[in-house]
């Protein structure tokens, strides 16, 4: 039995890590992208531009679609899912209390602004992210299993 033909050449081991890192990529990828939009979604009167910021919310759905169209199989795409939801959320609790430290507001009134933005940030991000970016992932795997 050659070496190639066994589990020991490592040959598997280096093709499931760079599958991982691939499925970590994408994820962290699509959920950069959904989290943003969401945030300035439900920051909407930051935009510089005058758009309906319903678009907004077309990117985070097709961001939780391509979460799924990027995946091979079916396993990559729940991990892909998955990632790119966690990863998703935390970019919009961060983009929502990120202006604490960004701007000189003394520890007192961090302190006493931090649980309230915080809060603010995770409503946001469970109502309106978790529906959009989970309801499109969802409705691209449905579809696609009865294709």
């Amino acid at each position: 039995m050659t070496e190639s033909a066994t589990e020991w050449s490592g040959e598997h081991t280096g093709r499931r890590s760079w599958s991982v890192a691939a499925s970590l990529l994408k994820g962290v990828g699509t959920g950069l992208v959904a989290g943003m939009a969401s945030f300035v979604y439900n920051m909407s009167d930051l935009m510089a531009v005058n758009v309906d910021p319903t678009l907004l919310l077309v990117v985070t759905m097709l961001s939780g679609v391509f979460a799924h169209l990027l995946s091979k199989t079916l396993r990559e795409s729940i991990r892909v899912g998955l990632v790119g939801y966690f990863s998703g959320g935390a970019t919009i609790v961060a983009a929502w209390i990120a202006p604490l430290w960004m701007v000189p507001y003394s520890s007192g009134a961090r302190e006493i602004l931090l649980p309230k933005l915080a809060g603010e940030a995770v409503t946001a991000a469970f109502l309106v992210y978790t529906a959009t970016f989970f309801g499109a992932y969802l409705a691209a795997v449905t579809v696609e299993a009865y294709l």
